[in-house]
């Protein structure tokens, strides 16, 4: 029986059918925490994202899914009205799980790392998890996101030295605050999530995202040099090679997460994987202490 998993996120919702050792994924960007800085989500990107989820389910139903995972991370766990959004979902026959940050941070990791001594991370729209191995993965989910940091500051008429000074004094104590897992110990940086994958693809000068930018090795003065590209104003940015339209203005703010990341934990370079948390979930699902909810996706009605 083919399984399916939808990832809900802060910028976009994601869909993976594992069939074999191979995924097949789709993505349709809703941005669920638009407009909910005071801890409340709004009802226009709750409805887009609810209609994505249900959109999704279908397609993996005409795909053959028989048995269907849905999970939401930081947008969702965060809000005020989380129980609101649940509702929504439980009304279409979606049962959904959220996952706590530290449960997010393993997944990911479970889905891109191959084991000792690699460190991961995971830049989404609303948090930044980070992962290390060192005889056990130990981890940590902070409240930093490319979303977040793009509503703060905007950036779309170009990101100049003041917003990068304001962005960098906000975002450094949060980045300091992973000291404690010992990140600069790992042999090697493994990055998931748009950040780096749109990087790979800004790298290969892909004209659509692929599978291609698996292992992509980017190196510290590679990103720093892109993210002076970045800085440009948001038309410009859409002229880059690589760069996704729905992802070209949040992207600029997960740069610097990552490059100010990189620096201050000595790492050269990192390691882009396109393999997930949408994989790691389904390693982890059968587990009786993950807690996995799932549901048939055929039950599902508008």
């Amino acid at each position: 029986m083919l399984k399916g998993v939808i990832d809900i996120g802060t910028n976009s919702v994601r869909l993976g059918i594992q069939s074999g050792k191979t995924m097949q994924k789709y993505v349709i960007t809703t941005r669920l925490g638009q407009g909910s800085a005071k801890g409340q989500l709004q009802p226009e990107p709750m409805r887009r994202t609810a209609e994505a989820v249900y959109s999704l389910l279908q397609k993996a139903v005409q795909q053959g899914v028989g048995e269907a995972y849905v999970y939401a991370t930081a947008a969702v766990r965060e809000a005020e009205n989380s129980a609101e959004f649940e509702r929504m979902l439980a009304d279409c026959g979606v049962l959904l799980q959220i996952l706590p940050g530290a449960k997010e941070a393993l997944i990911a990791f479970a889905g891109a790392a191959n084991g000792e001594g690699d460190a991961v991370i995971d830049i989404g729209g609303g948090s930044t998890e980070v992962m290390v191995k060192h005889m056990q993965v130990r981890a940590l989910s902070r409240r930093l996101g490319a979303v977040r940091l793009q509503e703060r500051f905007d950036g779309r008429m170009g990101i100049d030295e003041s917003i990068k000074q304001q962005t960098e004094a906000l975002i450094a104590p949060v980045i300091e605050e992973y000291a404690p897992l010992h990140p600069e110990q790992a042999q090697r940086l493994i990055g998931v999530s748009g950040t780096p994958t749109t990087l790979a693809s800004m790298k290969l000068g892909l004209e659509r995202y692929s599978t291609a930018v698996q292992d992509t090795v980017l190196e510290l003065d590679e990103i720093r040099s892109m993210e002076t590209q970045l800085f440009a104003p948001l038309e410009q940015r859409l002229c880059i090679k690589g760069i996704q339209t729905d992802r070209a203005d949040i992207l600029p703010f997960g740069v610097i997460i990552l490059e100010r990341f990189m620096t201050r934990f000595g790492f050269e370079s990192i390691t882009v994987s396109d393999r997930d948390s949408l994989e790691g979930f389904l390693t982890q699902c059968d587990a009786p202490d993950f807690g996995a909810k799932p549901f048939d996706p055929h039950s599902i009605k508008a």
